[in-house]
């Protein structure tokens, strides 16, 4: 099978696709490596380059995600805690607020207005 063939398909053998299909070629031994160099004029180092990123690209599915994509779920974690924290705080500074506001208009009012323990604030039993 001749290379030449595909060269005149595709003037522009820098494509990726162009490349992966050379790959696809040599691996499946249906072109010989010599073959592939001396028709396409390149280097052995550019035939392993391109062999390596196609092999990358086939074996992709098959590894787990880089691990930024790890960083950014344990920031997302991160963003979730802090976010159920600053709610937390907010209720406690809500309740102290309440609290304050309780005694002062107990002090200035001088009537209390919490229920006393044990007291039912239901209707009497009849």
């Amino acid at each position: 099978m001749k290379v030449s063939r595909f060269i005149d398909l595709k003037k522009k053998y820098r494509a990726s696709a162009f490349r992966w299909h050379m790959v696809e070629l040599y691996r499946l031994e249906l072109v010989s490596e010599k073959q592939i160099l001396v028709e396409l004029n390149i280097s052995p180092n550019s035939l392993r380059i391109w062999n390596r990123a196609y092999q990358r690209y086939r074996l992709r599915p098959y590894y787990p995600p880089p691990k930024q994509a790890r960083l950014m779920k344990s920031k997302t974690d991160e963003v979730a805690l802090l976010k159920k924290q600053l709610a937390d705080t907010q209720k406690l500074l809500k309740r102290e607020a309440l609290e304050i506001m309780i005694n002062a208009a107990e002090k200035e009012l001088k009537i209390p207005i919490r229920k006393k323990p044990g007291r039912g604030g239901g209707p009497p039993n009849q």
